[in-house]
């Protein structure tokens, strides 16, 4: 319903998440593959996920899978 009224509201891209399990949301489940696919199925607008995404193809090759355009990564970057 979010994804929904931003894009009527104007928006131009869509960061979701949290998608993974991640240290900056510790203790929160994570959203799911299958909330970007019904995020990403419910509009038209770029979807980029954020949470718990890394450095790793088949991660990324998976949420392209399920409709996002991209991804987020800071938890990843922070580690280096």
């Amino acid at each position: 319903e979010e994804a929904i009224e931003a894009q009527a509201l104007g928006a131009t891209v869509l960061i979701a998440g949290h998608i993974y399990t991640t240290q900056c949301k510790a203790g929160l489940a994570p959203r799911g593959l299958g909330f970007l696919q019904a995020v990403c199925n419910a509009i038209s607008l770029p979807v980029y996920a954020i949470g718990g995404i890394g450095f790793d193809a088949a991660q990324h090759a998976e949420l392209l899978a399920n409709g996002a355009r991209g991804a987020c990564v800071m938890s990843a970057y922070m580690r280096l």
